[in-house]
């Protein structure tokens, strides 16, 4: 089963998490290799938001695949931000001070529009 849903909206990858925890360190193996595989798609778009919606749990080796994508997009000049993030979990992201080092937005609608205007391209579409 997949662990996460990827979308395109406007010109922003939007990925979801499918699982509501993110605990086991398979799943969050996969995780990372799926993250490494975003990077690259999302070079091209070059905006990247991570949409924690269904999320409740998480562990710390989890919040270490968010650094790591992170650090990768900043490389990568990737605008990377992070989205409906629970309570519980936002908790964790201030003890850790990553609500200082990560873009977070209260609403996916928010994070996009915090994105800007969607680019045009030079053919004009």
């Amino acid at each position: 089963m997949p662990h996460l849903t990827i979308a395109d909206k406007q010109d922003v990858v939007v990925v979801s998490f499918t699982d509501a925890k993110i605990l086991d360190e398979t799943v969050i193996r996969q995780i990372g290799a799926e993250f490494s595989k975003l990077t690259l798609e999302a070079s091209s778009e070059r905006k990247l938001l991570l949409n924690f919606d269904r999320v409740a749990f998480m562990s710390s080796a989890m919040l270490g695949q968010i650094m790591r994508l992170a650090k990768q997009t900043k490389n990568d000049k990737i605008d990377l931000k992070l989205c409906e993030i629970s309570p519980t979990i936002m908790e964790v992201f201030k003890l850790t001070k990553l609500d200082k080092m990560l873009d977070i937005r209260k609403t996916e609608s928010d994070a996009l529009a915090a994105f800007g205007p969607p680019r045009k391209s030079w053919l004009g579409r």
